[in-house]
């Protein structure tokens, strides 16, 4: 009686299952690159002597490109002894602002190349976390305001 049930129920499952077919599913994704960049934290002004001070920037990524990439580069200048740096009035200071993404090491900005600092395939809604440093030397005094204008991309290809 079980061989004749178990043959019933394998036939009815035969009956039962659809007719296999090749059928083709496709589509298209538009093209994306989204940079989303939250407000810094960190250093609103250098403590008196030597030492490495960060600032935070915490961003969000959504690509569909299979290779997003993320770079900071300097956006007062291209060449010189300016290129990096931050500056107050007349004066730099001496090392340039370095920057990282996640563990990654700190890229000086002062290459003739923009660091890339990481890299991604389609994501959305990634979080990175870019830590700019700057350090101060033990004879610098810092003195007023300094500023510098950078640049944060995402790009396809290299930026």
């Amino acid at each position: 009686m079980r061989v004749v049930l178990a043959a019933v129920a394998g036939l009815l499952l035969l009956l039962a299952s659809p007719a296999a077919a090749q059928t083709d599913v496709g589509g298209s994704v538009d093209s994306l690159l989204s940079l989303q960049i939250d407000d810094p934290s960190g250093f609103d002004s250098f403590p008196r002597g030597a030492g490495e001070y960060d600032l935070l920037v915490r961003a969000r990524i959504t690509s569909t490109a299979n290779r997003a990439l993320v770079s900071v580069a300097d956006g007062d200048i291209a060449s010189g002894n300016r290129l990096g740096r931050l500056a107050g009035g007349g004066s730099l200071l001496d090392e340039p602002l370095e920057a990282r993404a996640g563990s990654n090491p700190f890229e000086p900005l002062n290459a003739a190349v923009d660091p890339i600092l990481a890299e991604f395939g389609p994501v959305a809604n990634e979080r990175v976390s870019i830590r700019l440093q700057q350090r101060i030397g033990a004879g610098e005094r810092p003195r007023g305001t300094y500023t510098k204008t950078l640049l944060i991309t995402l790009s396809a290809n290299a930026p």
